[in-house]
């Protein structure tokens, strides 16, 4: 989890917007009416801020136009502060390169005292040598980021330094501010609490003199994590409990989510199912609230993770598949990327490093003319350069292993969600498989009875020599063992039938008789349903084509593709006789025929019917109308599968909400 809680500290930057895609009137009015590029500079710059953390793709492209403005009327130090927020925007993207080389150019321009005066926001209150300054700490703490996100953490403790250096010349308290409050994070996942305390403490208290109080949540979760390093459970509780409440009076949904999150690794380590699960929901919540973009993506991932961890500790197997499923799909892709962008990262030219080097080297010769190390320089930026590319080296391989052995993780439990779908319907008919062959039992068993009773009648009558009447008790014999042999077949072909449900293998076709199996699946459904719902009653209607001939198919298989449709049949109406008045009728009816040298299924329900809106999606993995706890989303989409690529046939459905839905399956006879 430590890398989950460092993917959302990183997203934690100076400014934060509303979790809204829409400009405020205020904006969009500046944008629409801006008469000069300095207009027109501070009302993309409003734009940028805006979107800054709830659309990257809206923020880079506002942030494109204000550097294109800056370099348009020369105003280098603004181009220095754009280019640092693209390498932001770029970096929680996991562009890692990108970001580093906008960060080399913002260096360059920041760093050259002569850019002071380039700027159009230059007041008798902040000179140009302290807008530079600024500039120059707010560069310095952009790279804190980046050298965070590619696991280089005595760089990010170092930059996050100096921007708290610079930002100490020029007075700045919200710069000092913010970069205490990260330190003190970074202190805590290198364990060294004294260090992390006296920075995160620093941090409130600035917050709070200054009324700079947005990310205040943040740093009182910071607090919580450092009293659970010391082993206070109590208070880190206590402390995540006060971080999501000032996150939501600041509106930062940012720190919200963290706040969330180490909830929910609290109550996950305490096993407190109910707590654990409550809080990886709320997280999950806040993420879509904040809007799509690629660290929501990841921060997503991990919800999925910790709700997938809480339904296991509940013991709700289904639902704990079903999210280890959407972690994947929310994760895979992203790891993939990161890999790539940090392979890109370590790539970079040494000429680029040594570039970097340079700068620092004149930013440093600007500030103090003499330094006792001069004569060093050029050894010291080899060395420097040599350890910072092995460590990260070593530190890309590290994530490497973690995220392959994550993504092995998560593919098998992928997997073993796929065969316990598979398995579901065996346990949930259950019910109704012993209530059809119970009518076979009971004529077995009753016929054994008749027939021991006609044999001791026999007995008497052999003993009176009575030939006439022993033929004709020993007819009725026969008679009731020919019944008897049929209802044990007929029970025998049940237990069979739900064998061949229960095998893992996908099997061999061979002929099977369509009407047959879509009849005994229909009572083996509602007989199921019926077991766990003694209110259930519904019509069962049945029109089977008499000349329909043998299909080949696998009928293991098949047995599930019916089994899922009526499943979902029963289940449709169900929910519709819940809501709605006496009058309604609950019926389900299947159908077959042949039509253009295929068999036609046809498996209708007068149930709450399917939206529109969502007709598209059934069929996708995972994707499930039910509520948490009772479905997969699984169902139809094993069931599409095994019709189309199993068997080259088609599904369709048509459907009206409220009305009730219509399956259709056609097979080729041959």
């Amino acid at each position: 989890m430590k890398n989950a809680i460092k993917i959302l500290v990183l997203v934690l930057v100076p400014s934060l917007g509303l979790a809204q895609q829409r400009l405020p009137d205020s904006t969009f009015n500046a944008l629409k009416n801006a008469t000069t590029d300095s207009m027109r500079y501070r009302a993309n710059l409003q734009a940028y801020f805006y979107f800054e953390e709830i659309n990257r793709d809206s923020a880079l492209a506002y942030n494109a136009k204000t550097i294109l403005l800056a370099q348009k009327n020369n105003k280098k130090l603004l181009v220095a502060r754009d280019l640092a927020s693209k390498a932001y925007q770029l970096t929680t993207q996991g562009r890692y390169a990108e970001a580093l080389n906008n960060l080399f150019a913002a260096f360059a321009l920041a760093g050259d005292p002569k850019n002071a005066s380039n700027s159009w926001f230059i007041t008798p209150q902040s000179t140009p040598e302290k807008a530079r300054l600024l500039i120059l700490s707010l560069v310095h703490h952009m790279f804190s980021v980046l050298m965070d996100r590619t696991e280089n953490k005595e760089q990010q403790i170092f930059q996050l330094k100096e921007a708290i250096r610079i930002a100490l010349q020029i007075n700045n308290s919200l710069r000092i501010m913010l970069a205490d409050m990260n330190l003190g994070a970074a202190y805590v996942s290198l364990d060294k609490i004294d260090s992390a305390l006296i920075f995160e403490n620093e941090a409130k208290a600035i917050a709070l003199k200054t009324g700079q109080e947005k990310y205040l949540g943040y740093m009182i979760g910071v607090s919580g994590d450092i009293a659970l390093k010391k082993g206070d459970k109590a208070k880190a509780k206590q402390f995540y409990y006060e971080g999501v409440r000032a996150s939501v009076e600041q509106n930062n949904l940012t720190s919200l989510t963290r706040n969330y999150l180490k909830l929910t690794n609290f109550y996950l380590a305490e096993k407190q199912k109910d707590s654990s699960l409550y809080f990886a929901a709320k997280m999950l919540t806040t993420l879509r609230t904040i809007g799509p973009n690629t660290s929501q993506q990841l921060n997503i991932g991990i919800a999925y993770q910790n709700l997938y961890a809480s339904y296991k500790l509940k013991k709700q197997q289904d639902s704990a598949y079903k999210y280890a499923g959407l972690a994947v799909a929310a994760t895979d892709s992203i790891y993939k990327k990161r890999i790539e962008s940090l392979a890109q990262f370590q790539n970079l030219s040494f000429k680029e490093q040594l570039c970097w080097q340079a700068l620092e080297k004149e930013k440093a010769a600007y500030q103090s003319s003499v330094r006792a190390y001069a004569l060093l320089t050029g050894l010291g930026v080899l060395l420097v350069i040599a350890l910072i590319l092995y460590r990260n080296n070593r530190q890309k391989h590290k994530a490497n292993n973690v995220l392959e052995n994550t993504l092995i993780d998560l593919r098998s439990t992928q997997t073993q969600l796929i065969q316990s779908e598979k398995m579901a319907s065996l346990g949930e008919l259950t019910a109704g498989i012993a209530h059809e062959i119970q009518n076979p039992l009971n004529f077995v068993n009753n016929f054994s009875e008749v027939n021991k009773d006609l044999l001791t009648e026999m007995k008497e009558e052999i003993d009176k020599g009575n030939l006439e009447e022993i033929r004709a008790i020993a007819n009725d014999i026969i008679d009731n063992e020919e019944k008897i042999s049929h209802h044990g077949k007929r029970a025998d072909a049940i237990v069979k039938g739900m064998l061949q449900h229960s095998q893992v293998g996908s099997g061999t076709k061979e002929p099977t008789n369509i009407n047959a199996l879509a009849d005994e699946c229909m009572r083996l459904a509602y007989h199921g349903l019926r077991a766990k719902d003694k209110s259930f009653n519904s019509e069962m209607v049945s029109h089977l084509d008499e000349t329909l001939p043998l299909v080949n198919v696998i009928p293991q298989d098949m047995v599930r593709v019916m089994l899922n449709l009526f499943n979902n049949a029963f289940y449709a109406v169900n929910q519709k006789r819940k809501t709605t008045d006496t009058a309604y009728k609950p019926e389900v009816s299947v159908s077959t025929s042949t039509e253009n040298g295929h068999v036609v299924i046809k498996v209708k329900d007068n149930g709450v019917g399917i939206p529109d809106a969502i007709k598209e999606k059934i069929m996708q993995p995972f994707f499930t109308t039910k509520p948490t706890g009772e479905g997969t989303g699984l169902g139809l989409s094993l069931t599409y599968d095994m019709v189309v690529k199993g068997h080259g046939g088609t599904i369709a459905v048509a459907s009206k909400e409220g009305e009730g839905s219509e399956f259709t399956i056609s097979l080729h006879i041959n």
